[in-house]
């Protein structure tokens, strides 16, 4: 399976952290205080932190393109109900959990709209979705009033049919078109990582070398180009 614009940058600090392992290989340097001075991170703990999104970012890719290419009724295609479920829960908070990594990405790089950006993540509709219905339903408050939440019932005949309905407080129905709104929230995972790039590639690289090349041919695909090959075909906005 081709790797997703977000692999690809999480790829750029994979390959970055591979070759500052093997320089220091043979070196008698305490390699976890060798990684936090040279990614400037302010504790140990920061080394665990870029390891632990890197792997999170893995996992979940995987997770979401098998949702991407079949769904919630799965490969399979039978009529399986539980599964729809299991599939639809899975999505939902392997997107959860790549913006908790990102969060925690923005905060070891110290990302000065990171604030922002947080809220912005959180309001995304497929964070929210997952809030509804594949937390704790009854944690899930709308309003500022901890006293009030909102009921959630998933529609079981529009799952099994692949559609994604909420009946709100058996009043009225919600629906979401989830492949949208994955797409919506690829969008803000790939643009925050695109900061969180930049910043360092300009601030250890003075932006020059084999990963900022990298990193300027996928700004290219993140901004609307097409990528055939090595090749990379930009078009005229």
């Amino acid at each position: 399976m081709k790797n997703s614009l977000i692999e690809k940058q999480i790829g750029i600090f994979r390959t970055i952290l591979g070759n500052v392992a093997e320089s220091e290989l043979n070196s008698d340097n305490d390699f976890i205080l060798f990684v936090k001075a040279y990614f400037s991170f302010e504790t140990d703990f920061g080394w665990n932190i870029l390891m632990n999104a890197m792997y999170v970012f893995e996992d979940t890719e995987l997770a979401k393109q098998d949702f991407e290419k079949f769904g919630i009724k799965g490969p399979s295609r039978h009529k399986n109900t539980g599964e729809n479920y299991l599939r639809l829960y899975g999505v939902l908070n392997a997107v959860y959990q790549q913006s908790l990594a990102t969060i925690n990405l923005m905060e070891i790089f110290k990302i000065n709209e990171k604030n922002k950006l947080k809220k912005e993540l959180k309001k995304t509709q497929c964070v929210e979705l997952r809030n509804k219905i594949a937390s704790h339903p009854s944690n899930y408050l709308s309003t500022t009033n901890e006293k009030n939440f909102d009921v959630y019932e998933i529609s079981r005949h529009n799952l099994e049919n692949g559609e994604i309905s909420l009946l709100k407080n058996q009043d009225y129905f919600e629906n979401y078109d989830l492949n949208q709104l994955m797409k919506d929230f690829d969008i803000k995972i790939q643009y925050i990582l695109s900061l969180i790039l930049s910043k360092f590639l300009k601030k250890k690289f003075q932006n020059q070398g084999k990963n900022f090349i990298e990193f300027q041919n996928l700004e290219k695909i993140r901004n609307g180009a097409i990528e055939f090959g090595e090749t990379i075909i930009n078009f005229e906005k």
